[in-house]
Order: C-alpha cells, then structure tokens, then sequence
C-alpha cells in the first residue's frame, strides 16, 4: 500500500510516518516544501520517498501524486496557526484552500479509488458558549479567524469532491494537537521553550504569556497519528470527526504546569502582543463519533505531553549550546 503525506515536516507528519513505519507493507511517499525546516524528519531519511514542491503550485503537487500513485492521501500541509493568519490572509487562504484543491485535483486525475484525508481544525467553529461544550461535529461554524475561514473553505471543498466526484474523501476537526518535534508557535511549545531557556540561562528568569483564562483540548500527536490511520481505513467517506482528547484544560494552569516542573524559579508575566483580536473561550471537543467509527482513545495525557515537550526544548537548547560552542 502506498501512502502519500503532505505536510510531512508539520506538527504530525513525521508521527504519521512513524506510525506509520510499524505497519508492514506500507510504502511511504512525502510532500515536504522545498524551504521547510528538515529537522524534524531527519530520522526518516533513506526510509520514506520524499517530493519536494510547494502545495500552492498545482503542477508540482500534481507531478507528486500522478509519480507516488498513492493508495492513502493524509493532507496535513497548512498555514496552520491562526495568530500568523491575521497577518497575512491572502497566504493563508492560498495556502489552505488553493493547495487542498490542488491536491484535490491530482487526485481525481490521476488517483479517483484513493482514500483521502482533509485536515481541519476545531477553529472554524469559532467563539463556543460554555453551556454548548463539549462541541459535536452538528455545531454550527463561526470561524472568528481568517484561519478558521479557510480551513471551512478547505473541508467543504473536500466535501464537494466526493459529492461530485465520488473520491473517498473523511475529513477531521482537529482540535489541539502536541508533542516534540513542533515550533514554538502554539502555548505550551512556547511556555515550556521559554522555560528551557531561562533554565538555561539564555532568558531572564521571566516566562511572557498571553491570555491564560481560554480552555483548550490538547491531544499527543502520536494518539492523533493512530487516530488518523484508522480514520482513514474505518471512517464514513463524505463525513467530518472531530479529533480531540474531549478534555478541556485552561491555559493558566498549563502555564502551571511548566512552572511546577521546572528547575528554576519563574515569574509570568502577561505579553500584550501575545494577545489575539478574538480568542475563544473554550474549545471542547466531543469524540464520539470518532470513536464510535475506529474504537480509538486517547493514551497520553497532559501532564505527559507537557512533560515531553519541555524534555525536547531543554535538548533543542542544549543541542543549539553544543553547537555554538
């Protein structure tokens, strides 16, 4: 079987490949942009067949899959952080919904039987009242974010190509996801690099936050690799699952988190340019139907995961230290 992944230097797409890598006779092909950082995938060099191109540029993305003629399609490649989205809009919606159709498009040219897998994110529902957790895949979307936007316009261009094509297309809503080889873009990645820094004494003994009240659902990308394979081998073509862990847990007491497991004494301390135009106050997700399709439930837990990403940004320091040196 073989299986494409585009977004393969993302937040899950080495987890996906090393999932992925445990299953035998599974033959692995990789999207990576020419300029995205190859760190996190250095440990799969020489095992997996990496194209390279840009997801916006439709001839490169077409030359990948009309080459890999893949059985599986996992598209993970985005511009994924909604607080980089305000930024620049224009990007964001190329990237995310000019490229989805691009690939979209490559598919039904050249791989119509291929099983396809569209990321979305819990933001297209937008701002969520406390008494409408946790949020079913039925809740309407109100994305409050140009990045939420065009994560909609992504999924129902999926959507529309198995209505009107018949391309086995299951989309998700991925709620927070996070582990070790991420950016620094998302909160806990930046409360526990700031930690590992000042640790290291690189930072001021001072950890800048941005708005600690919001109630976030994080799951590991190693449950979100697991989730997505038997999504894809087991889920309804034509439906959306929310992935998520369907516990909520507020940003301050993650920021807690780190604090406690840290080897030296903090102040935080609240950044104003870390502060969101709109940021929703919770997003809970409800798991059921993913669960109902695959039999999946999430392994590892938030004390887990921040455990593990604070390990990986006191390596990364410690690493950058060596090297300096």
């Amino acid at each position: 079987m073989r299986v494409f992944i585009t977004g393969i230097t993302g937040p899950v797409g080495s987890f996906l490949a090393d999932y992925l890598l445990t299953i035998p006779g599974v033959d692995i092909h990789a999207f990576k942009r020419w300029r995205s950082d190859p760190r996190p995938i250095e440990h799969l060099i020489g095992r997996i067949t990496i194209h390279e191109g840009d997801i916006e540029d439709a001839f490169a993305i077409d030359r990948a899959i009309a080459t890999a003629r893949p059985d599986r399609i996992f598209h993970l490649a985005a511009q994924s952080y909604p607080s980089a989205s305000w930024d620049a809009p224009i990007l964001t919606m190329r990237a995310n919904v000019e490229g989805t159709i691009n690939l979209l498009e490559a598919a039904r040219r050249h791989v119509p039987k291929a099983r396809i897998h569209i990321a979305g994110t819990s933001a297209e529902y937008g701002p969520v009242r406390p008494d409408e957790v946790p949020i079913s895949e039925d809740h309407p979307l109100r994305p409050a974010s140009p990045y939420g936007v065009s994560k909609v316009a992504a999924e129902l261009s999926g959507l529309q190509y198995h209505a009107s094509y018949g391309l086995h297309v299951v989309v998700t809503r991925s709620f927070n996801h996070v582990g070790p080889r991420q950016g620094d873009r998302c909160s806990i990645q930046t409360f526990c690099r700031q930690m590992a820094l000042i640790e290291a004494g690189q930072q001021e003994p001072v950890m800048y936050v941005g708005n600690l009240s919001p109630k976030r659902d994080f799951t590991h990308t190693r449950d979100v690799a697991r989730a997505l394979w038997l999504l894809l081998e087991h889920g309804t073509p034509g439906e959306v699952y929310n992935l998520c862990s369907g516990q909520a847990v507020r940003i301050g007491d993650i920021v807690d988190m780190v604090v406690a497991m840290g080897r030296v004494p903090v102040t935080v301390q609240v950044d104003p340019a870390r502060l969101r135009p709109v940021d929703e106050p919770i997003l809970q997700g409800d798991n059921r139907k993913l669960r109902a399709a695959t039999g999946w439930e999430p392994e590892i837990g938030i004390e887990q995961i921040v455990a593990e990403v604070l390990d990986y940004w006191r390596q990364q320091i410690g690493s950058n230290r060596r090297t300096q040196s």
